[in-house]
């Protein structure tokens, strides 16, 4: 899995220890504000731009993959890209589909796709950033994965070469989300899928939510090997390494719809993020805008909205553990720019159901300011420049009432990120949890 903003949470005091051992003039030396980006090019499918894309026909299989990609299960209508893929024999394959792939290719910045899936056994939606080069340079960056199979699910991952030439290491994170306790099919509707890709770091989204974010040292440190642009592609592939084949339960024929594409270059100015989506009600009840860890995959998920208990609005955040026998760290971050002494302030309302009680249990759960002077670097890094922490929930909180709490900060010389972190800590596999709604969080005078 990969490392969370602040999944190390329970690490916590020790990371301290070692942040504080950085020493403020190296904290001061490293000042790198969250991105800014600019739209390099898009295309909202009113026809075939055939001057941003070209169509494959290719019948080499990769991957084990079943299906002979052909130009004419690619066509533009009612202003949206169709892939068509059919249960239909092609140059001695049992299937075929399509693939499209930017003529434009680019180094950095951050690539959004919207896009319906195809939701059936067998079937493999992928948009991925591949190179026009051949190894040792090269790297796949996976901006989406699906299998049909697990229509719930999605995946973003990473590839990058060894050294052995017919062999590849890769990292990858699974995505899985709830509104009111209903898991979100990606073959239902269409979803934004987004990732950006910085000199360190590769950060992947769904619908605005943060899911995932590759640092240099998970990925074998291939990240500054990766000096080549890369071409964006779109396509279904069938069968293969990656899934079950299809079977007689597979629906034909199966489309994968794309509404848009945006693709954004950094700029020389740098950005500024301030808070949004503190009442969880954003696409309709959501976590848009939050950073997610520890949420369980191919479950009930455990960090979700919901409309149990609602402060403001309709929908709250409702956290709880993983219930995987051992102690576990679950919840939501959310980053805002700050500078060093400057002061902010978070607040939130929290919420614990008798039915859902801490009592008798080590369970609890905390608010958290953190701040670093690096963008988007990890809980204990060596960008960390300290936080402050207060208790929400524990075995002492009434119940079934909703209690305000408050936590301020004066941010460190050399800060650029103030971070607000909300966690579940799970010793045993209690049934306990906590709703969040409310949130706010800004810098004060």
């Amino acid at each position: 899995m990969a490392r969370s903003c602040s999944g190390l949470a329970s690490l916590g005091l020790l990371l301290w220890g070692a942040a504080q051992a950085i020493g403020a003039d190296e904290a001061e030396s490293v000042v790198v504000p969250p991105p800014k980006w600019h739209l390099a090019w898009s295309d909202n499918f009113d026809t075939l731009d055939r001057d941003k894309w070209d169509v494959i026909d290719d019948s080499r299989p990769t991957n084990t993959s079943l299906q002979d990609y052909r130009p004419e299960q690619i066509r533009v209508m009612d202003g949206k890209l169709e892939i068509l893929s059919e249960n239909e024999p092609s140059r001695a394959l049992p299937y075929r589909s399509g693939r499209i792939v930017s003529r434009r290719a680019q180094r950095f910045g951050r690539w959004e796709v919207r896009a319906r899936l195809p939701g059936s056994r067998g079937l493999w939606p992928a948009i991925r950033l591949l190179p026009d080069a051949p190894r040792p340079t090269a790297g796949e960056i996976d901006i989406l994965e699906h299998r049909g199979d697990r229509p719930t699910v999605v995946s973003s991952a990473f590839r990058w070469a060894t050294h052995d030439p017919a062999s590849q290491d890769s990292f990858a994170v699974e995505h899985q989300a709830a509104i009111a306790d209903q898991l979100v099919a990606y073959a239902d509707g269409f979803h934004t899928f987004a990732c950006e890709w910085v000199e360190n770091q590769l950060r992947f989204y769904v619908d605005d939510i943060h899911h995932g974010t590759f640092y240099n040292d998970e990925v074998g440190y291939f990240l500054p090997k990766l000096t080549v642009p890369m071409r964006l592609i779109i396509d279904t592939a069938i069968g293969g390494d990656f899934l079950p084949p299809p079977n007689e339960t597979t629906a034909w024929p199966q489309r994968m719809l794309v509404d848009w594409v945006r693709v954004y270059e950094l700029t020389d100015e740098p950005g500024s993020r301030t808070f949004r989506n503190g009442g969880f009600d954003e696409h309709g009840g959501s976590l848009a805008g939050w950073h997610i860890f520890g949420n369980r995959i191919d479950d009930k998920p455990n960090v979700l909205v919901h409309r149990q208990v609602v402060r403001d609005g309709t929908y709250a955040l409702k956290i709880s553990g993983q219930a995987i026998g051992e102690v576990n760290y679950s919840g939501v971050t959310q980053s805002i720019s700050v500078a060093g002494g400057e002061r902010v302030r978070a607040r939130l309302s929290a919420f614990v159901r008798s039915a859902e009680d801490l009592a008798g249990s080590q369970d609890h759960a905390t608010m958290k300011i953190e701040f670093y002077n690096h963008w988007g670097d990890y809980f204990g890094g060596p960008a960390m420049l300290g936080f402050q922490e207060r208790a929400i929930a524990d075995g002492t909180t009434p119940t079934d009432a909703w209690h305000d709490y408050e936590l301020e900060a004066v941010a460190p010389a050399g800060a650029v990120e103030a971070r607000l972190s909300l966690a579940f800590g799970q010793v045993f596999d209690e049934s306990g949890a906590v709703h969040i709604d409310a949130v706010e969080f800004a810098r004060i005078r």
